[in-house]
């Protein structure tokens, strides 16, 4: 299995077809997107996470976080297996609007994994707040991905919620790669954890692009 979480800036540099590209150089079964538009001006007033996945031939769902400009801003998540169970849960936000996207996948032999895709505050309290609403939401769940721009690295105080719980897959692959800034990448902040039941993560990898301003991080799990 592979999983692959990408803050995607809604396109604005490089176009949504170089988003598409990079997604297909990764060749992964589940994709987390942060930084998504449905129908916003800017964007050229597309369903991006819907052309994404008919252009991928992957199943395609959509969370919207906020209204903007007559359209919607959130996450997404592209997925090669039948997405089986989808809803958006709220986060503690103190200043723009954050949310979990959660679905159900089914794979193949009916196993099904629990995804949840998020992209967490700037300041460090509301992120705080936030890891904690996350694992109040998901603390019993099994089969449990978490992917996404968390805007926070391994060494922050935050982080270590998460990782009481679920296992940082790219720290369990080796050397976590840097996504962020694209052109020059100096920190961590993009992340995939995994609940234990799930198998362990055999490789990690940033893939260089500038499409966007992070660089998108690819993992093997089994």
């Amino acid at each position: 299995m592979r999983v692959a979480t990408y803050n995607i800036r809604h396109a604005s540099l490089k176009g949504l077809d170089a988003i598409r590209a990079v997604i297909e150089a990764l060749g992964a079964d589940l994709v987390a997107l942060q930084e998504v538009d449905r129908n916003v001006p800017r964007s050229g007033g597309k369903d991006q996470a819907e052309w994404l996945g008919r252009a991928l031939g992957m199943e395609a769902r959509f969370g919207p976080a906020m209204l903007l400009d007559r359209g919607e801003y959130g996450l997404a998540i592209l997925s090669r297996f039948p997405i089986v169970g989808f809803r958006v849960h709220r986060l503690p936000s103190a200043v723009e609007p954050r949310i979990v996207l959660h679905a159900t996948v089914e794979l193949p032999g009916g196993e099904r994994w629990e995804v949840a895709v998020t992209h967490l505050g700037l300041h460090p309290i509301e992120r705080w707040e936030q890891m904690r609403e996350i694992l109040r939401l998901f603390w019993r769940t099994e089969k449990t991905l978490l992917l996404g721009d968390l805007n926070e690295s391994r060494s922050e105080l935050a982080f270590s919620l998460l990782r009481a719980h679920w296992v940082d897959c790219l720290e369990e692959a080796g050397a976590p790669p840097l996504t962020y800034p694209s052109e020059h990448p100096v920190i961590a902040i993009d992340h995939v954890l995994r609940t234990r039941d799930l198998p362990p993560a055999k490789t990690a990898a940033a893939y260089p692009t500038l499409a966007s301003d992070h660089l998108p991080v690819v993992v093997e799990l089994g």
